[in-house]
């Protein structure tokens, strides 16, 4: 009876060393998320996301081995490459892929399979054919419809199963992504992509992590490779313009003649189409020649008549309608979303202030009460011309004098309906110059008539005249 108690504490013991000793979704993966001042971790949660301290089967999943040698073997592996369309504006959604690129000589057929190139010579002058892997071990234990074992077949890491579709066979690969103490995971072919929400993601940068298995050997996955990339959630509308003149010499040193159509043309990085759900985008310029505009079009033209070099500025404002206060609030809190100035600084990662102060409630593009229009708004069918504005918005940027857009603000508080602000700036130097003149010669001469007559020391003078206009 004793010796059954030794035996009893002693196998009670192994399983408690094991149970601590798993490893979790957060140790498969090299950058740690700081959970300090944090909590409730995880913050912020992401829909259909999981905390990274689940546990890890790394019987089935073992860890990606750092030896190359037993990585690439004689034939070599696929990376993967991993991208994103971020900077993403705060409310925005950022998309990730993850993109497997195979080593020379490999490819991947119509099924799915990756396969030797049979048009490719390899470092040795061989060519190959057929499968680089062997699935059918894996087809035998793994098949939906073939698997004994629930624990060990068609499952994730943590032990959910795969999600069963027509085209199972084809994604051959596991995708496990990682991002502020959370992980997804999915299979999928060569390729595979997500997309979150960044309403409540803090401002900064983070990072993604993604790992990649492959359906290879029996009753195991194999690790494949592994890639990360940082992305950014800002507050701020990212803004670039392109500036042409069609008669410029110099334009990529934004070189322009005097007197003649600058093209400014806006480019905003909005790949999800959250800016379609505002109310509105205004653009407002200053040209710094004493000649600003406000304009809904993303294209403008302005004709400089001085010389020298200029600093253009542009304030891009997306106003979102938002659900509006109660109505026992005060007026204070009703104008708070007047804009910020440019350099206002960027709430850290850590907190989440700027997070709850810019969610919104997504709308369609258009409201029951549309939102007037100034007549000082250059609105037109055709190019937007250069007008100056009335003497209540001399000074069209926000940073340098905060009430100067007040009179369009008023006009859309007017309304019952209430608006968050987003904004994003430009700056850019040009310089220019005197136009070339063209030059106009006389017409060329001609021989009329030739003497007979002997003629010697006789010295021909020439007087070219060209006359410019």
């Amino acid at each position: 009876m004793e010796a059954f108690r030794y035996v009893f504490l002693l196998v009670w013991a192994c399983f408690i060393f094991q149970a601590d000793g798993r490893k979790t979704y957060g140790d498969m993966f090299s950058h740690k998320h700081a959970v300090a001042g944090k909590l409730p971790f995880p913050i912020p949660p992401i829909p259909g996301w999981d905390p990274d301290t689940n546990p890890w089967d790394d019987y089935l999943y073992p860890p990606l081995n750092p030896k190359p040698n037993e990585l690439m073997h004689h034939k070599g592996k696929p990376k993967v490459r991993l991208t994103s369309d971020s900077p993403a504006l705060n409310g925005s959604c950022i998309s990730f892929t993850a993109k497997l690129e195979y080593p020379p000589c490999q490819k991947e057929d119509t099924s799915g399979n990756i396969v030797w190139d049979e048009h490719c010579e390899d470092a040795n002058g061989q060519v190959r054919s057929g499968y680089v892997y062997t699935w059918t071990s894996w087809l035998d234990d793994y098949g939906f419809g073939k698997c004994t074992d629930l624990t060990k077949c068609n499952v994730f890491p943590d032990g959910k199963p795969f999600p069963q579709s027509n085209d199972w066979s084809r994604k051959s690969y596991v995708y496990v992504w990682h991002a502020m103490g959370q992980y997804y995971e999915t299979c999928d072919g060569s390729s595979s992509s997500l997309t979150i929400n960044t309403t409540k993601i803090p401002l900064g940068a983070e990072v993604m992590e993604v790992m990649v298995y492959k359906k290879r050997e029996r009753r195991k996955y194999s690790p494949l490779t592994t890639d990360n990339t940082v992305f950014y959630v800002t507050d701020k509308i990212p803004v670039a313009v392109k500036i042409s003149q069609k008669s410029a010499v110099n334009q990529s040193q934004n070189v322009f003649f005097r007197g003649e159509d600058v093209v400014f043309k806006v480019q905003l990085h909005d790949p999800s189409g959250y800016l379609k759900t505002a109310a509105a985008i205004d653009y407002i310029w200053d040209f710094r020649d004493g000649n600003q505009l406000v304009t809904h079009r993303e294209v403008t033209t302005h004709s400089y008549s001085a010389l020298g070099s200029m600093s253009v500025k542009l304030v891009v404002e997306a106003a979102f309608p938002v659900e509006c206060p109660p109505t026992s609030a005060t007026p204070t809190q009703r104008t708070s979303t007047s804009p910020p100035p440019t350099e206002a600084p960027t709430p850290p990662p850590g907190t989440h202030a700027g997070t709850v102060k810019m969610e919104t409630t997504h709308m369609p593009p258009t409201t029951s009460q549309p939102l007037p229009s100034s007549s000082s708004i250059a609105v037109t069918t055709g190019m937007p011309t250069t007008e100056p504005l009335p003497p209540t918005v001399a000074n069209a940027t926000p940073e340098s004098n905060p009430t100067a857009l007040a009179w369009l603000r008023t006009k859309r508080f007017n309304s019952n309906e209430c608006y968050r602000y987003a904004y994003g700036t430009f700056m850019g130097n040009i310089t220019i110059i005197e136009p070339k003149h063209a030059l106009n010669s006389q017409s060329n001469s001609r021989i009329v008539d030739v003497s007979v007559a002997r003629v010697t020391n006789t010295d021909i003078s020439f007087l070219v005249k060209c006359l410019g206009k």
